[in-house]
């Protein structure tokens, strides 16, 4: 009895100096994991402290809130060191027709206004789709039949030509066209990158190993056209974003759209996954995809060389008489 006694209090103790240090183990670990979270969160934080300190206020959008001291006090700010005229005057842009958002928009946000809430869910519905093909062929590297680091530098070679290509385009294309298609251009090689997906697997040589190696120069090259028009469409639907609302909702409609697109940000991994047993189902998704969603943008109004607005009461009562007044240029519907 008693050797079986003490038998078992040196097991309860072994366990008990097991579990002691396998306690001490993970706490450790989860030390070291938690120091690592904030030392790569340092210096971001840095950066943006830094970074506080040299972004003003928008004097426009002071302007516009009837803050006109606070206004003139930020233009003061950025002529770094010019004295301004002791007598200058803030005025409203198109102060002649312009309603203010004390006077004509006290009641009227975003979603209680018609017109502007079917603006909105439009461009939003067009960034879930170009969210969605623009990151995902990113994550999609790893399921090409090339080298995965020379894919992942290709792609990140081509957002030179996309800001170059993009930037000319904003200045002689309309937005709507623009958008509409380097989506579709986007969409088309998509479905181009099944076709050699196909072809390169059937020619996939065996290595000495056993596994399947394989190297489509074609689908490279297709998925990098079709990753440069994603990345532009990309762009653009900033741009037009911002062209399409007033002053006082723009901000709110360009952090609406970036939510759009990071909801295409994070369910486009789950479809990644899925190319890694069929690249015909990941790709027909992505060009599909790309395809349908933006075709809703030819809902929206274009808006190249469309003036800025202050309100939304002013956009809505500029834009009908600009619809409808026979000495206007008409608004491309």
């Amino acid at each position: 009895m008693c050797m079986e006694k003490g038998g078992k209090i040196e097991v309860e103790e072994l366990a008990a100096a097991a579990a002691t240090t396998a306690a001490e183990e993970k706490l450790e670990l989860s030390v070291d994991d938690v120091m690592d979270r904030y030392m790569g969160s340092i210096p971001p934080l840095i950066y943006t402290i830094f970074l506080v300190t040299l972004v003003s206020e928008s004097p426009r959008w002071l302007l516009v809130r009837g803050k006109n001291k606070e206004a003139l006090d930020v233009l003061r700010k950025l002529a770094k060191g010019k004295k301004l005229p002791g007598n200058i005057e803030l005025v409203i842009p198109s102060s002649s027709t312009a309603i203010t958002c004390e006077e004509g928009d006290k009641n009227k946000s975003l979603w209680t206004t018609k017109w502007a809430a079917k603006r909105m869910v439009t461009i939003m519905t067009c960034a879930f789709g170009v969210g969605f093909v623009y990151y995902g062929m990113q994550l999609n590297a790893e399921n090409l039949n090339f080298n995965f680091y020379v894919t992942v530098i290709i792609n990140a070679l081509m957002d030179v030509p996309t800001v170059l290509i993009g930037g000319v385009l904003l200045g002689y294309t309309n937005r709507r066209l623009l958008l509409l298609m380097s989506t579709i251009s986007a969409g088309v090689m998509c479905l181009l990158c099944i076709i050699f997906s196909t072809t390169s697997k059937d020619k996939a040589k065996v290595g000495g190993d056993g596994s399947k190696s394989t190297s489509s120069w074609p689908q490279l090259t297709v998925e990098a056209i079709s990753f440069m028009f994603a990345s532009i469409a990309f762009n653009v639907s900033y741009v037009y974003c911002v062209e399409l609302f007033p002053t006082n909702v723009r901000n709110f409609a360009v952090s609406l759209l970036q939510q759009s697109l990071m909801l295409g940000v994070l369910l486009s991994p789950l479809l990644v996954v899925v190319g890694r047993l069929s690249p015909f189902i990941l790709f027909a998704v992505f060009g599909a995809l790309s395809t349908m969603l933006v075709t809703v943008s030819t809902w929206l109004p274009e808006t190249r060389n469309a003036p800025l607005y202050e309100s939304l009461k002013q956009q809505e009562e500029e834009e009908k008489l600009r619809r409808f007044s026979p000495t206007s240029p008409p608004i491309v519907v």
